[in-house]
């Protein structure tokens, strides 16, 4: 009888199915990996024996016996294989999520945004903070995603429509920050980094069409179409708050930093959820209105997800909202809160992050649901 011999394909189609279950399973058996993935258990026996010499998975452990014959042992990926970050910088406080490879959190942490600096030191405060955090876990970070308050350019990583962080406008902060950060860093705009973390595990979480509308400090928009993310051609779609809006723009009349520009002595949610100024809520209301209304034609989505610590104060709109949108299709799309609220950006990042990672490894399947179980500490940002 002549020796099977796998071909390069098989053994990499393999491998990414044996990967996958321990992804996604957490551990297994060579029994369990082959019923769950119908291969041979003398293919299983091969792959495994390639994925401990490359120490990407262990044996962590005796199995009960279901009967005579070899003891089985727990097979799970190593606990030093990598480890993945996901990265939300606001003009006020960045997030910082980080996990092993199957997308088990390992630290939550929050720091002041520096706002002084160029775009090294804020590159670096990214750097330091990520070094700090990985430093009392196993491994290496492989891959990290940051999301930003601006349009990110998909093929120069050039960040432009950053006024709440003018200092990483252009490209020296992304290549700052990819030459000091290890492992692969990718970087996105942080709308489209919520959106991807309400699309895993939040409000628009089994929706293939769906766009989210972040109100904060600015005004984000992101979109998702028949499964697959919009950014553009230089990464400008959803930059709808440029548009012009009665006596300034789309932004100007519905973020926090255009309200409190024109009522300095209010807050967001003072102007908008009480009869402080009626002329900025009904102003802000109208915009919100309008631009939904765009992005439903525009778009068609299944959900509106709206997010950002100003949209809080928006929630009684919603039923209007809703009414608004009826003339434009026969099915409108519903208009919703955000389900992770504010860490919704961090956590599409580190979803991405993973996804990233998986493929680095050979894997391309869905992430594991990412749950934010670890505490979340937080820091003042550093002088300087």
């Amino acid at each position: 009888m002549g020796v099977r011999v796998e071909s390069s394909d098989a053994r990499r189609v393999n491998r990414a199915a044996v990967l996958s279950v321990l992804l996604s399973d957490g551990q297994a058996s060579r029994v369990a990996l082959a019923k769950r993935t119908g291969l041979s258990k003398a293919t299983v026996s091969r792959v495994v024996e390639d994925l401990l010499a490359e120490n990407l998975i262990k044996e962590c452990g005796p199995l009960p016996a279901d009967g005579p014959g070899r003891q089985p042992f727990a097979l799970e990926l190593a606990a030093d294989a990598g480890l993945v970050a996901g990265i939300d910088m606001g003009g006020t406080t960045t997030r910082f999520l980080l996990s092993d490879l199957t997308g088990r959190l390992l630290v939550s942490h929050r720091a002041t945004t520096p706002k002084a600096g160029d775009a090294p030191k804020v590159a670096a405060f990214l750097a330091e903070t990520l070094a700090s955090l990985a430093a009392g876990h196993p491994g290496a970070i492989t891959s990290t995603v940051v999301g930003l308050p601006g349009a990110v350019h998909p093929a120069t990583r050039a960040v432009r429509s950053a006024p709440n962080l003018p200092q990483i406008e252009g490209t020296g902060f992304t290549e700052a920050a990819a030459a000091s950060i290890p492992g692969a860093v990718a970087f996105e705009n942080d709308t489209n980094c919520a959106l991807i973390g309400e699309l895993h595990a939040g409000a628009a979480h089994g929706h293939r069409d769906a766009v989210m509308v972040t109100i904060g400090t600015g005004l984000g928009v992101s979109v998702q179409l028949d499964g697959r993310p919009l950014p553009g051609r230089t990464g400008a779609v959803g930059e709808f708050g440029a548009l012009a809006y009665a006596d300034g723009t789309l932004e100007d009349a519905i973020s926090g930093k255009g309200l409190t520009d024109k009522a300095p002595r209010a807050t967001p949610a003072e102007i908008l959820a009480g009869d402080l100024h009626p002329e900025l809520r009904d102003r802000a209301k109208g915009a919100l209105e309008m631009l939904l209304r765009v992005v439903t034609v525009a778009y068609e989505p299944e959900v509106i997800v709206l997010g950002g610590g100003v949209s809080a104060s928006m929630l009684a709109w919603h039923t209007d909202l809703e009414r608004s949108l009826t003339d434009l299709t026969p099915e409108p799309p519903s208009v919703v809160p955000s389900a992770l609220g504010d860490p919704a950006g961090a956590v599409g990042a580190l979803v991405a992050a993973l996804g990233a990672a998986h493929r680095a490894i050979g894997v391309d399947a869905p992430i594991p649901t990412v749950r934010l179980t670890p505490k979340e500490s937080h820091v003042p940002a550093q002088a300087g």
